[in-house]
């Protein structure tokens, strides 16, 4: 094996153990592991909507529960039973089977949305950082601008001009995101573009554009990683909001937020209505931060005294070892060498004076 190829086998089984590290440590999270598995839920919830809505045209939930569409209002405002476990709505329609296909429609905005978001603030925090100067004033001042809005009226009044639509909102989301990602980015570049590495690429003439996004921005990507996690859960609650306002999901399409606004009316008679789209509101917000705080934990590149057991090692042997094995003397030793050391020139120079005299 070539020298080049084993530096490809060292690097590929660095980042394997880099990664199965990471997943280690988030695995002994518990507040990791319950993010993930609420998280777990709502993605097979949506997968499964989406399977049966564009393959089988809503016959397996039919079929296994009630269609979400199907109205019936002899059935309108039951109560939470066997046959509708969360009740049905003012249309007779069952509200768990709602509840499902609504993940598909919470989980689709999140996803489209943070993706505009990061791929965008990466890419105008990289360039913003590396080449600096009037590029880096423009851009900044700019996303500056845009973060002190609140990302609620931005999308408002996103949704006012382009009406309201589950592709507006999206939309409207990811471009609301895109500042936050910027910045993150943009931190995490200015403290690599002056790296060895980085240093290393431009001696070897490679393009400026190459050396940012192939050799910069990939290895700045945790932090704008733990960004969109934690931005999911925002997003997820801001469309409901403005769904609950009517500015976002319009029906019949299943929303959570839509759902809470159609329960709103009917609070006193049918409290199930609202009560169960919020539960799953929150649950869902509440995976995303838990998932988002395991990895901003697992993924810091901070040690802390915790991480690595500190209270296990001897620190007076740390102290005292001179890095070749061997033990240095303490202080008392240093001492009693000194007296040691005094002691025996002052016999030398008794000795001496001795010598003199006989003389």
């Amino acid at each position: 094996m070539s020298g080049e190829e084993s530096r490809v086998g060292d690097a590929e089984l660095s980042t394997n153990g880099r990664v199965l590290g990471t997943l280690a440590k988030l695995r002994h999270s518990p507040t990791s592991v319950a993010g993930l598995l609420i998280v777990a839920v709502l993605v097979a919830m949506a997968i499964f909507s989406a399977i049966d809505s564009f393959l089988f045209n809503r016959a397996i939930i039919t079929w296994l529960h009630a269609d979400p569409h199907a109205m019936d209002q002899s059935m309108r405002y039951s109560e939470p039973s066997r046959a509708h476990p969360f009740g049905t709505d003012r249309y007779g329609r069952d509200v768990f089977a709602r509840i499902i296909y609504g993940s598909r429609t919470a989980l689709t905005i999140g996803i489209l949305a943070v993706g505009i978001s990061f791929v965008g603030g990466v890419i105008i925090g990289a360039i913003s950082a590396y080449f600096g100067g009037y590029v880096d004033d423009g851009l900044m001042r700019t996303v500056e601008v845009l973060y002190a809005i609140p990302g609620l009226v931005l999308a408002m009044i996103f949704m006012a001009i382009f009406g309201p639509s589950i592709y507006n909102l999206f939309i409207a989301y990811g471009i609301v995101g895109i500042p936050a990602y910027a910045r993150v980015m943009r931190s995490e570049v200015l403290s690599l573009r002056d790296r060895q590495y980085v240093e290393a690429a431009k001696l070897a003439g490679l393009p400026r554009r190459t050396i940012l996004f192939r050799e910069i921005v990939p290895n700045g990507l945790a932090p704008v990683v733990v960004q969109a996690t934690l931005s999911m859960g925002t997003v997820i609650i801001g469309a409901a909001a403005l769904s609950f306002l009517g500015f976002g999901v319009q029906p019949p399409t299943p929303d959570w937020g839509r759902m809470l606004a159609d329960g709103r009316t009917a609070l006193l008679v049918a409290w199930w209505v609202a009560l169960f789209p919020g539960i799953m509101i929150f649950l869902t917000v509440m995976g995303f931060n838990m998932l988002g705080d395991g990895l901003r934990d697992v993924m810091d590149p901070k040690t802390t005294v915790e991480d690595v057991g500190y209270d296990d090692f001897d620190v007076d042997a740390i102290l005292e070892d001179d890095g070749h094995g061997e033990r240095s003397p303490d202080e008392g030793d240093r001492q009693q060498a000194a007296t040691d050391g005094g002691l025996e020139q002052h016999d030398a120079d008794s000795s001496t004076t001795a010598r003199g005299d006989r003389r």
